[in-house]
């Protein structure tokens, strides 16, 4: 609309400066008329003739006098529109107004008739004093603005042209993008109810795990190792499947989660007692750096504990051993900053923007060293989003990545206010 709006600001434009060209031009073309007819001394006569009619009729071989002065002066007027470029139909009249008389008309020309555009010229010079009188040729020109728009077509196509492609674009787009939507519900709807499917088997074979291994709690320890891989490996499948259903719970707007105000740090502490071990077992080590003062906010702690364990854990799956891992953060005016920072490989920059969609991986050729679906950053980046926060990365390949998370926090001095109203 914006365009087809300018569009019409610079056809209109176009059309009034056509316009001023056109009467500007008209001006001189009468001006040149009026110097033609004073040059022709017979023209003069036959005016001061037809002004005399009303006191002597015209006589016979005088009957000839309006035809021959009509064709004098559409050929003066047709000479002095040539020379100004103008090329249009119009109708003749030469009246004289003080006198009230009418001198000559062409047949269609109607005075008082407003489709026409009129143009005026007071004639003027020795002719008055030759036909005494003060006449005033008019000249009516139809379809004024079909002249103007002709004159402005070399504009106006090309704005045509432009603005039917940019209709069928936009319609091609729109269809595209609802196109793009069903078949996002219909890929949605397919992955729900096939998580749900296998919730069921999973589920299934997990109770018959837990029932195998009171069975079998006497066995070798070989077929106990068995049992215990069984149930990891089901274990992981449940993750899977309800990490999946989480997911798209979230994009679908149903699942609500249940912020509570809560010390952030607490959180991360809570939750990297597990990995700190993990890590030195492997040469590495994970430091927290936790200088925010303000670090209270309305959270869903277990939705950003499983936010920061996905970044955790993939920094330690993707990157090789010794791994450097470190947790920090600060406060700015308005957020509460958390970063993730490790001196792994780094994700080079046309993958960063892809990461964070649900099933990308960053591409490894036919090398899948490390099992995953490409889901963990999307489920991170909705769950920040869900908070109000910001997710962002910032990584160079070779020189490691740092994931930065912004949430709002909550002051002191409202902690002490709720504090004492509670």
């Amino acid at each position: 609309m914006g365009l087809v709006l300018v569009q019409y600001q610079l056809l209109r434009t176009g059309l009034l400066l056509e316009k001023a060209k056109i009467d500007q031009g008209m001006r001189v073309a009468l001006a040149d008329v009026n110097i033609s007819i004073n040059r022709s001394y017979e023209t003069q006569l036959m005016l001061q003739r037809l002004h005399q009619k009303k006191e002597r009729a015209l006589a016979s071989p005088e009957l000839l006098i309006p035809h021959r002065l009509e064709d004098s002066l559409q050929l003066f007027v047709d000479q002095a529109l040539s020379r100004g470029g103008i090329l249009m139909e119009y109708e003749l009249g030469l009246l004289a107004p003080f006198q009230k008389d009418t001198l000559l008309v062409t047949a269609d020309f109607h005075k008082d008739n407003a489709r026409f555009e009129e143009f005026r010229r007071r004639l003027n010079g020795q002719l008055t004093s030759t036909c005494q009188c003060q006449p005033e040729l008019h000249l009516h020109v139809n379809h004024l603005f079909n002249y103007l728009l002709g004159r402005l077509a070399i504009l106006i196509v090309p704005s045509i042209l432009f603005l039917l492609l940019l209709v069928f674009c936009l319609a091609w787009l729109i269809r595209n993008l609802n196109r793009q939507k069903r078949l996002d519900v219909v890929k949605n709807d397919f992955i729900n109810n096939l998580t749900h499917e296998l919730k069921t088997p999973v589920f299934s074979s997990s109770l018959l795990l837990k029932m195998l291994r009171q069975r079998l709690q006497n066995q070798p320890p070989k077929v106990q190792e068995y049992l215990q891989l069984m149930e990891k490996e089901n274990e992981q499948m449940k993750g899977h499947i309800e990490k999946v259903l989480e997911l798209a719970s979230l994009e679908n707007g149903k699942y609500e989660l249940d912020q509570q105000l809560r010390d952030v740090h607490v959180l991360i502490e809570q939750l990297t007692e597990r990995y700190h071990l993990q890590l030195e077992a492997q040469g590495g080590r994970l430091l927290l750096d936790l200088q925010a003062e303000e670090s209270h906010a309305q959270v869903d702690q277990v939705h950003l504990q499983n936010a920061l364990q996905n970044i955790i854990e993939n920094a330690i799956k993707y990157n090789p051993a010794p791994l450097q891992l470190r947790i920090r953060s600060y406060n700015t005016e308005a957020h509460l900053h958390l970063e993730v920072a490790d001196d792994g490989i780094g994700i080079a920059l046309e993958h960063q923007k892809k990461i964070f969609e649900k099933f990308y991986r960053v591409p490894t050729g036919n090398l899948h060293t490390v099992k995953g679906f490409g889901l963990g950053l999307s489920y991170v980046k909705h769950i920040i989003e869900a908070h109000d926060g910001l997710l962002e990365l910032q990584s160079m390949p070779g020189q490691g990545s740092t994931f930065s998370i912004l949430l709002p926090y909550q002051k002191r001095e409202s902690l002490q206010k709720e504090t004492i109203n509670a």
